[in-house]
């Protein structure tokens, strides 16, 4: 009996060619995860159900600063319905809104999907895709917490009789805008991407940013009408903590912020601030760490 003959195997050429090329290496791979952050965070290349939130959000928080404007053209020095310091705080509200709608966005399904071996199979390593979601997230904020601000700063200047002077005279509260900006998206993102990132689902993150939020900003305010709490109210409160940094690091006060009504030195507000700015970056280092790829 004749042994069968060896099957012969068959290549095929179905068409895939080598990448010939730039390598952009480590760089390039963070700049790409931050790029698609900024793109699902506003629902870029999605339904138009993804864009309600975020486009909504920025809308609202922009509209004020129109209105104001367009008030100041038409009425003048009469009427003054926002200024710099006190713009964020009239719009707090929005800003937990639009962190607990996003930030899962950046990390719950990562994680839920165990994709996460595919991004550190690449030169990336968990401090660069961590950084990566945060800066993707810091940046999507600074449209709630730079843009409206600066379409203030920029009607006021078009509407004076003389606009180099209105220039000179509206360029000193530039760095106070921009600082404040900047601290309020950090901070936010830090402590929105912490949270998130302990959760399963995206519902449960969303509902534990509100929660942080909203539970702070609840018992705050019970505290300082009891009396005798004034001081420690504010601190229970993320927006009130950066609000006191801002009028440490940049001065002017809000009479609707319990910082007011504290007795306390500005300076805590910054101590406290950097400490959960750190303190959420520990977390998500120790999240990240703990997950097995």
């Amino acid at each position: 009996m004749s042994a069968s003959p060896e099957a012969a195997g068959t290549i095929y050429d179905i068409g895939y060619r080598h990448y010939d090329g730039p390598r952009l290496g480590r760089r390039g791979a963070v700049m790409a995860v931050v790029g698609a952050g900024l793109r699902a965070i506003f629902g870029l290349g999605r339904s138009g159900r993804s864009k309600v939130i975020p486009w909504g959000t920025l809308i609202l928080a922009t509209m004020p600063a129109i209105v104001a404007v367009a008030i100041r053209v038409l009425a003048g020095d009469l009427i003054e319905l926002y200024s710099y310091d006190s713009y964020l705080w009239q719009i707090g509200a929005l800003l937990p809104i639009f962190v607990a709608a996003q930030a899962p966005e950046l990390v719950v399904n990562d994680i839920r999907h165990r994709v996460l071996p595919l991004y550190f199979s690449r030169p990336m390593s968990r401090f660069d895709y961590v950084a990566a979601k945060l800066g993707a997230l810091s940046l999507a904020l600074l449209s709630l917490t730079l843009l409206p601000v600066l379409v203030l700063f920029t009607g006021r200047v078009l509407a004076g009789d003389d606009v180099v002077g209105a220039i000179s005279n509206e360029a000193g509260t530039l760095p106070a805008i921009v600082g404040t900006g900047l601290i309020h998206a950090l901070v936010l993102a830090s402590l929105g991407l912490a949270i998130c990132s302990l959760a399963a689902r995206r519902a449960y993150a969303a509902g534990a940013v509100l929660a942080v939020f909203l539970i702070g900003s609840v018992v705050g305010e019970i505290l300082a009408e009891a009396g005798g709490f004034a001081d420690v109210a504010p601190f229970l409160n993320p927006l009130a903590i950066m609000d006191g940094t801002r009028q440490w690091l940049f001065g002017g006060s809000v009479a609707e912020s319990p910082v007011r009504a504290a007795d306390v030195p500005l300076a805590l507000y910054g101590l406290a601030t950097l400490a959960v700015t750190l303190g959420a970056w520990a977390v998500l280092a120790f999240r990240y760490r703990r997950i097995s790829v």
